[in-house]
């Protein structure tokens, strides 16, 4: 198995971000845009529906927001935390994410460009890609279920739709957003966003290319996510924060490694690209 890196920079969002209106390119290309908060008609709305609303209905809710949301196998079919029991697998060792790697797999890295943190990764393979990202929870609170809400809410603001489905990775959103076409016609997007809370941990996927419409590229892609191993350490981590990722050490010759970054358009915007093979 060979490791090949091109070397460039690009700068994904948080947890909070949707999608762009860039389509998924032939190599898998994935970006994430920022959603617009509400509006202060909104916000005053919500607060006088707020003071009219049974407290103990608020309680229930809110209570249930902080649940945990994973598969019932989870423990047994992952994603695994570094504490339990996991099958043998070739992974790709990103620090907090280890990602298994099969032939033809491609592994891109999102990373910041100020920082130079790596803050996601996206597996793409057969036409489709899934983006990783992991966030730091309490032990006895999950994220999913708030996260999930507010990426409806957004995508309702901006004019979309999504559904609510159940799957094998518990409970995930299918979206479909406003979008311009290459001819730049007023067309729509449509991505699967799916999320599973852990011990201490919170790792969403974003599927998109032909993981939302093919269901074998899907079913790929999603045992891949099943796989992943997540190390988020002992250190102490306000809730919601990212975990960052760690870039992995690609053998090669140091001066070619060099050249290819020299030969590299500065202005071209560009994810950092890894082959598997």
């Amino acid at each position: 198995m060979g490791l090949f890196s091109k070397f460039r920079k690009s700068t994904p969002q948080t947890d909070d971000d949707l999608v762009s209106d860039e389509e998924l390119s032939d190599e898998g290309d994935l970006e994430t845009a920022a959603a617009e908060d509400s509006d202060t008609a909104d916000e005053e709305a919500a607060e006088a529906d707020a003071d009219d609303a049974d407290p103990d209905e608020d309680l229930e809710e809110e209570e249930a927001l902080l649940e945990k949301s994973a598969p019932f196998d989870r423990s047994e079919k992952g994603p695994f935390d570094i504490s339990e029991d996991y099958p043998e697998h070739d992974r790709l060792d990103l620090g907090a994410l280890k990602v298994p790697v099969v032939d033809g797999m491609q592994v891109r890295l999102d990373t910041d460009d100020d920082s130079q943190r790596v803050l996601a990764v996206t597996l793409i393979h057969e036409g489709g890609g899934i983006q990783l990202q992991a966030f730091a929870t309490p032990r006895s609170e999950g994220l999913w279920n708030t996260v999930r809400q507010q990426l409806s809410e957004s995508v309702s603001s901006q004019g979309g739709e999504s559904d609510e489905l159940h799957t094998s990775l518990g409970k995930e959103l299918a979206i479909e957003v406003p979008a311009k076409t290459e001819s730049g016609r007023p067309g729509k997007r449509a991505m699967r966003f799916a999320g599973i809370d852990g011990p201490r941990w919170f790792v969403r996927a974003v599927f998109s290319g032909k993981a939302v419409t093919d269901d074998e590229v899907r079913a790929e892609l999603s045992a891949l996510f099943r796989g992943v191993v997540v190390d988020r350490g002992q250190e102490a981590m306000a809730p919601r924060e990212l975990i960052a990722l760690t870039a992995p050490q690609v053998d090669g010759d140091a001066g070619e490694d060099k050249k290819d970054e020299d030969e590299l358009n500065p202005f071209e915007r560009g994810p950092e690209i890894t082959e598997v093979r």
